[in-house]
């Protein structure tokens, strides 16, 4: 069993919590979720990290079919960033942020938050967060979310500004477990 806390815990776009501890057993279960008030003590065998822990990146396009990408295209604000830009404007929109990355390599996909993080500037840390873990991993049927029973791997999101929870030229994604 593993347990991890952080300054902020990402369960879902609407539910980012503080002072919350993500237990998971031996295959990356989540086995409890539970904020650390409601111990006498601090559990032990805790380990804690600076910034945002969210459940891992999930690429739409690795699980669904072009078709059911086309419709996922006309529903959401989708931006395919394993193919190379020279200049991609991401504008907010009516339609909620779908980043997908279209693969798991961390190198890769913070070389892509770097370049990016000027245009990811307009939104808030849940939004970035949720646009390609939890919305892609509800998209595609998957259950990496942190929910009880579900299986995932735990990223850090370092170097954000958490005051105003907000994306910086120095923000980088680091696996967990």
């Amino acid at each position: 069993m593993k347990r991890f806390t952080s300054h902020l815990i990402f369960i879902s776009p609407d539910s980012l919590k503080k002072r919350t501890v993500v237990e998971l057993d031996d295959q990356n279960k989540i086995s409890n979720v539970f904020h650390l008030d409601e111990n006498n003590s601090e559990p032990s065998q805790t380990q804690f990290f600076d910034g945002i822990i969210s459940s891992e990146i999930v690429s739409v396009k690795q699980f669904l079919s072009n078709e059911e990408l086309i419709e996922i295209k006309k529903k959401y604000h989708y931006f395919d960033l394993s193919e190379e830009y020279e200049n991609l404007e991401i504008n907010p929109s009516v339609k909620a942020l779908l980043l997908d990355f279209g693969n798991n390599s961390y190198e890769l996909i913070n070389s892509k938050i770097n370049r990016l993080s000027n245009s990811l500037k307009q939104f808030s840390m849940s939004e970035i967060i949720g646009s390609c873990t939890y919305l892609p991993a509800l998209l595609t049927k998957n259950d990496s979310t942190i929910e009880l029973n579900h299986k995932t791997h735990l990223l850090q999101w370092n170097n954000t500004d958490l005051l105003n929870k907000k994306i910086t030229d120095k923000t980088f994604v680091k696996l967990l477990v």
